[in-house]
């Protein structure tokens, strides 16, 4: 649920509203536009909200299953479109419109595919009456803000731990100096995983680091393959979850990983398909099926090797054990 600034509208036919950047609230005059069947609908505003308009008086289950509407919101500098979203939405309860700059973006939608592409994310989040709690839309935006990227190259000669890594992420996402910035974070990752295994946790050496890298390689850097499968290693700290990208290479890019398995040693080949199968496969037992018709129709002696290792650490985790 939204934590909101302002009261609960005293209207009950009326929606809470706030803009959000990167996670804060902002305040700005602004306007919000409806446009249902060709018509376009502006809200009438209150006090930190909107009057539902009338054309939207009906229950969920009311409209028309193929029907759609589109919602502009404007605040101040910031103009957003959302376009074919369910006229049930506007209805009494909170939205939250707001946007998502890496490296922010990877905290609020980094299981999305969303974040793959373009450079930056608007959203809508809606909690109305009668509606799934927490819905939302996302759209991507490919070009990249000028003024934000000048602002970060001015603060990168300055920065240093955790701020020095989120400025040479973004940088890299919006194509500022990619190659300098995605070997700075890569050559971190690696300075992370060389200190002794169960390190605590600091500024730098978190999981937020492997989600820039791995993102990096989704985003279409595939020259990170091979690095990233070389850093395998059974480990609690930096890259504890980096079990689920493997099984997310093996079900995505099966083929590619496959032959990227095959130029490592067969040690470091078995601890790959373990931990894919121990931290994502134990639990998620359709992609173990898919992942294994692909290594099957590869066929080789990686490819066998890799699903008997993974296959056997799916099943030796307990809480697997008790779905059989």
């Amino acid at each position: 649920m939204f934590a909101f600034p302002h009261p609960v509208l005293a209207s009950a036919a009326a929606i809470s509203f706030r803009f959000v950047v990167d996670g804060k609230p902002i305040s700005c005059t602004s306007t919000v536009e409806l446009q249902l069947d060709g018509r376009a609908i502006v809200a009438e505003h209150t006090d930190g909200g909107f009057v539902v308009p009338t054309a939207f008086n009906k229950k969920p289950s009311e409209w028309p299953s193929d029907k759609t509407i589109q919602v502009k919101v404007s605040c101040g500098e910031y103009a957003l479109t959302f376009p074919k979203l369910p006229p049930s939405w506007v209805s009494p309860g909170q939205w939250e419109v707001g946007i998502a700059y890496p490296p922010y973006w990877i905290e609020r939608f980094g299981y999305l595919r969303a974040v793959e592409q373009g450079t930056w994310l608007s959203y809508l989040e809606s909690e109305c009456n009668g509606c799934d709690p927490g819905v939302f839309t996302t759209v991507s935006h490919p070009t990249p803000p000028a003024s934000l990227i000048e602002s970060l190259r001015r603060e990168q000669p300055e920065s240093s731990g955790e701020r020095a890594r989120d400025i040479a992420y973004a940088l890299a996402v919006f194509d500022g100096e990619y190659q300098q910035n995605r070997d700075f974070l890569l050559e971190s990752l690696k300075a992370c995983i060389a200190r002794p295994k169960e390190s605590p946790e600091d500024d730098v050496c978190d999981g937020r680091l492997l989600d820039y890298v791995t993102n990096l390689y989704w985003r279409g850097d595939r020259t990170l393959l091979q690095p990233l499968l070389q850093l395998a290693d059974s480990r609690k700290d930096v890259i504890h979850e980096i079990g689920r990208f493997y099984a997310d290479l093996l079900d995505r890019n099966t083929a590619a990983t496959v032959d990227g398995l095959s130029k490592l040693a067969q040690d470091k080949q078995s601890v790959i398909c373990q931990l894919a199968g121990e931290d994502e496969y134990s639990m998620d037992e359709p992609k173990l099926e898919r992942v294994a018709g692909r290594l099957h129709a590869i066929g080789n002696e990686t490819a066998n090797q890799c699903l008997r290792v993974a296959v056997k650490a799916a099943n030796a985790v307990p809480w697997h054990q008790g779905r059989k």
